[in-house]
């Protein structure tokens, strides 16, 4: 059992702004399943900063001509804009290059190594004579050794997925000054990561919570031997100083203390919140939830939980890890350097920000496959299940109440078996509905939410309150009261996915104060004076997808 949910999403790099892919796989189903816990009412906090070291920011602050820190800062002011943009709503958006993920970084750090968990050893890197200095991989490019694409990073080919180990991609360039960098040895800090296998293997084994598909993959790693992990770099990388008298000025790899930025930016939250920290990460009755794409299954499921394990200092472990692919535009990966992805501002130009949200969990199912974003198909379920279902049954109910009955939920008579029906699968599915949202299986969720409403149609086609009005008033009032019922319950089950649009309904219910046990415990009374309804969704014309998949090919040619 727990008392409080943290949630986290995967750190956006500070070197580009998040698209609609981003969204999908990471930021969204955070956001939808902490809108969820927190309207249970359980207490909640939604964690996220800027990444904001490394090699690819050094490289994109120099090519853009602007200081690291300012570089950083710019793109964490962007980034947060365009989170809130989509109705994204963390408790903190923070930054890694922060003093309190340089404080926790040097605690796991110094904790590590006392326990025996960090050594010293000397490793091969690439030297660049020109330039006088030792080059980070991304600063090294030759060509792939597997399948001979050119200009790739020494330590990971983008065209056929490969990663090197030292020495393996062929003809090196300092991608500086382009001379062939030469082989030299440096003392650097190794994280023993192999230590840690069967603790691994154990704790994914024994955890209910985490997917399977992603659970057996990390175990077949773990099988084949884990590698210690190479924390440091050289003194001319950005990012914290190692906090040891031997360290000499080197740097930690950003991958070390970016997960600590999650703690990082607990402890930030608190600070201004005036909470402890530690009881959201030292206190067993706290859950902790990491949403993260499946680029990053090494880092989250081996990395993190040994550092944590590590240090010895009592943190909590992650209670799960959602796990999801990637998204495709057209069956084509997204690509920002071939201009083949959408922005959101792009999107938010021609749709609301809840069409997004509502077709992307639609797209995105707990699984690690990729999922294709296409336009045709955005239209149809926007077209079919967000207005022709969801909004039309809510505002055909709206409406009948307000127009024949004065905008006032009426008196039901005695209940017949469709009504009856009605009510128990109301509550069939609040309860299924929850249970799905508690596994992480957002987009199931929603498909039954768009069910109940296809249900109500359903309901009033047969039941056809506005000829009974004038033949049975007493069963055209039952109908309507019932379908209120519906409606609410629909409107509260949105709130997490579309949480504009829902809200704009239980307005219109007016119904200012509600949470999850609204949807069993609270009735709509007879007399409940609503609204005057408008409808809340609009049907997107053929001629928008056919602008919007023209201008694609004029930018692409």
């Amino acid at each position: 059992m727990f008392k409080r949910v943290l949630i986290t999403a995967a750190l956006p790099y500070a070197n580009g702004i998040p698209h609609l892919g981003h969204m999908k796989s990471t930021y969204l189903p955070a956001d939808v399943l902490a809108r969820f816990y927190r309207l249970k009412g359980v207490e909640t906090l939604y964690i996220c900063a800027t990444d904001e070291h490394g090699t690819p920011i050094q490289l994109a602050a120099e090519k853009a001509g602007k200081n690291v820190e300012e570089f950083v800062k710019n793109y964490h002011e962007l980034d947060k804009k365009i989170f809130k943009s989509l109705d994204i709503e963390f408790d903190v958006f923070y930054r890694t290059h922060s003093p309190e993920n340089e404080e926790l970084t040097h605690l796991f750090l110094k904790s590590l190594r006392e326990n025996g968990y960090i050594y010293k050893d000397y490793v091969k890197l690439h030297y660049c004579p020109n330039c006088q200095r030792y080059l980070p991989d991304r600063y090294v490019k030759g060509t792939c050794p597997r399948c001979g694409a050119q200009d790739q990073y020494s330590d990971y080919c983008e065209k056929c997925g490969t990663t090197f180990e030292f020495g393996e991609i062929l003809d090196p360039k300092c991608a500086l000054c382009g001379s062939t960098p030469i082989p030299k040895e440096s003392s650097h800090f190794i994280f023993k990561l192999s230590a840690f296998s069967d603790f691994l293997k154990n704790w994914l084994k024994n955890n209910k919570e985490m997917q399977s598909q992603v659970v057996n993959y990390v175990l077949r790693w773990i099988e084949e031997g884990l590698k210690d992990w190479d924390i440091t770099r050289e003194k001319d990388y950005w990012g914290f100083e190692l906090p040891y008298e031997d360290s000499k000025g080197k740097k930690v790899y950003v991958w070390f203390d970016a997960p600590i930025g999650y703690i990082a930016s607990t402890m930030k939250w608190c600070k201004d919140h005036g909470d402890n920290w530690e009881r959201w990460w030292k206190n067993p009755e706290t859950k902790i939830i990491h949403h993260i794409g499946k680029d990053i299954i090494y880092h989250h499921y081996l990395f993190w939980p040994a550092m944590l394990k590590g240090t010895n200092l009592g943190f909590n472990l992650p209670s799960a890890i959602p796990t999801r692919g990637f998204l495709t535009l057209e069956k084509k990966k997204f690509s920002k350097s071939r201009g083949w992805y959408i922005a959101v501002e792009d999107f938010l130009k021609h749709f609301p920000a809840d069409y997004a949200r509502f077709y992307l969990i639609l797209a995105s199912p707990l699984s690690l496959d990729d999922t294709d974003w296409s336009w045709k198909e955005f239209k149809d379920r926007i077209n079919n299940d967000l207005v022709g279902i969801i909004g039309n049954f809510i505002h055909r109910v709206l409406t009948f109440i307000y127009r024949y009955f004065q905008g006032k939920v009426p008196e039901p008579s005695e209940y017949k078996e469709e009504d009856k029906r009605i009510i128990e699968l109301i509550k069939r599915d609040i309860e299924k509905i929850e249970k799905l949202m508690g596994t992480y299986r957002l987009k199931l969720a929603l498909e039954n939410i768009i069910n109940l409403a296809r249900e109500g149609n359903k309901y009033l086609n047969l039941k056809e309150p506005w000829k009974t009005v004038k033949s049975n008033v007493n069963d055209a009032k039952t109908t309507l009261f019932v379908a209120a019922q519906l409606v609410k319950t629909i409107a509260i089950l949105l709130v997490p996915f579309i949480p504009s649009s829902a809200k704009k309904v239980l307005e219109y219910l007016n119904i200012e104060k509600f949470s999850w046990s609204y949807l069993t415990e609270v009735e709509i009374p007879p007399g409940h004076l609503i609204k005057k309804p408008e409808p809340i969704f609009q049907k997107i014309a053929d001629e928008k997808i056919e602008e919007i998949l023209e201008s694609m090919k004029t930018e692409n040619k």
